[in-house]
């Protein structure tokens, strides 16, 4: 066989193992020391797309500044470091508990919330009792208009204009692990 058949069929099995392995999605172990953060940035694609997985607390580092936590969201793309100025999406954070104060005798407690614009965050009450280290699956889709974001069996939708938009997660002050993560063209 001549090489560019080669390459040709080489191509066609990349291409045919592409959509499989794109299925799972990636894992991200995002994991950081006390009062720093990390951020990656994702390109997103064309719109509309749907960015999903599930995220999890592996460990918190004790800091008096901040707190454990990570966000998930999609914005308009901005300069690396630079905060988005309109984006929606969810916040994961770790609160302390004084032990002999809380039920249970818990030291900190897991919250999850609806985080838009950096002012709007909305708290789901339901996440106060889950154990620390819950897995919680999620999933964004961005239409062009508007961010749906579902988190369990809560979803919200929020107004964001992007001309360039991305998806970007950020966390601090402990490791927090994504898994099944990916961004999928389409709804």
């Amino acid at each position: 066989m001549n090489s560019r058949v080669v390459c040709y069929l080489l191509g066609l099995g990349l291409l045919a193992a592409a959509p499989a392995a794109h299925a799972q999605g990636i894992t991200y172990d995002c994991d950081t020391a006390a009062g720093h953060f990390s951020e990656l940035t994702l390109p997103a694609g064309s719109v509309p797309f749907t960015v999903s997985g599930k995220v999890k607390l592996n460990a918190t580092a004790k800091d008096k500044t901040y707190i454990p936590s990570t966000k998930l969201i999609i914005a308009d793309a901005t300069e690396t470091g630079q905060p988005a100025d309109v984006y929606a999406g969810f916040t994961l954070g770790v609160l302390p508990l004084d032990p002999k104060k809380a039920p249970a005798g818990r030291s900190a407690v897991q919250i999850l919330g609806f985080s838009v614009n950096g002012k709007d965050d909305e708290i789901l009450p339901k996440s106060l009792e889950v154990q620390l280290g819950t897995v919680q699956p999620f999933r964004l889709t961005y239409d062009g208009s508007t961010v749906a974001v579902t988190l369990g069996d809560e979803s919200r939708n929020f107004s964001v204009k992007a001309s360039k938009p991305i998806v970007r997660l950020i966390c601090s002050t402990g490791e927090f692990l994504y898994t099944d993560l990916q961004i999928v063209a389409g709804r």
